[in-house]
């Protein structure tokens, strides 16, 4: 793979590889990105079959351990290889699951029909049949809007491209997510509940004053009270933000 990327890079300089795998060694040179298999393997155990939410964070630090310094990870919470997430996780559980998928490092994969919960079987055998996404199912919220906020909080703020990943403490590490995307100007708070039961408790945060909650289309707030204390409902997350420049003021 290394002499195909040097001759293909003689050709388009600019080229980007993504690898269809998830091994250390090829993100050594051959290739830009790889697919963070083993997280999708773990969102998996953890919506579906109860492991704990911790886990996410094990395998993340996993991969931190394994694979080359600065590697570039394709996260992925719906894909061809198996049914739709919205079939595994339930609807909030998928969406749970991109939150997840748009906040933390790495890049993030929007698979075709995901921005209106589509659940038409695409994993082998249907793999190689066309079939037709509805662009507007019944009785779904607009996930358009909240993908596309997604979206643009990562496009206009570097904090969530970069690859620094605080993970944080909290009183139910077994049902909730919780880390800090930051650089020098904007600091993300990030909370995922991963059960589907309410979910009332404090997050470990140093300092918690300046955090507003992240405005997402067409996402309900429960409105959990002032941090460092939250309540959060069934599969419900929510994005925090601080400007750093603020916080220096206020110091």
């Amino acid at each position: 793979w290394e002499q195909v990327r040097t001759e293909l890079t003689k050709v388009k300089p600019d080229i980007m590889m993504l690898a269809e795998a998830s091994k250390p060694e090829l993100l050594t040179k051959a290739f830009d990105i790889d697919y963070s298999w083993p997280l999708l393997a773990t969102l998996n155990k953890v919506l579906i079959h109860d492991a704990p939410a911790s886990d996410i964070r094990k395998c993340w630090e996993e991969s931190l351990k394994q694979f080359p310094k600065g590697s570039l990870h394709l996260r992925i919470s719906d894909d061809h290889d198996e049914a739709r997430a919205v079939a595994r996780y339930g609807l909030n559980g998928a969406l749970a699951a991109s939150a997840l998928m748009f906040t933390l490092d790495g890049v993030p994969l929007i698979y075709n029909g995901m921005e209106v919960g589509d659940a038409t079987e695409s994993g082998d055998p249907a793999l190689f049949d066309k079939l037709t996404i509805f662009w507007n199912p019944k009785e779904r919220p607009q996930l358009r809007g909240i993908y596309h906020d997604l979206i643009q909080l990562r496009k206009q703020h570097a904090a969530l491209r970069s690859n620094n990943v605080e993970w944080l403490a909290n009183s139910d590490e077994t049902k909730l997510v919780t880390f800090l995307r930051a650089d020098d100007k904007d600091e993300f708070l990030v909370l995922i509940n991963f059960s589907n039961r309410p979910l009332t408790g404090k997050v470990d945060l140093k300092i918690s004053a300046g955090f507003s909650a992240v405005k997402i289309s067409g996402v309900n707030d429960s409105a959990g009270g002032p941090l460092p204390a939250f309540h959060l409902n069934g599969f419900e997350w929510r994005i925090y933000h601080r400007a750093v420049a603020t916080m220096a003021a206020k110091n």
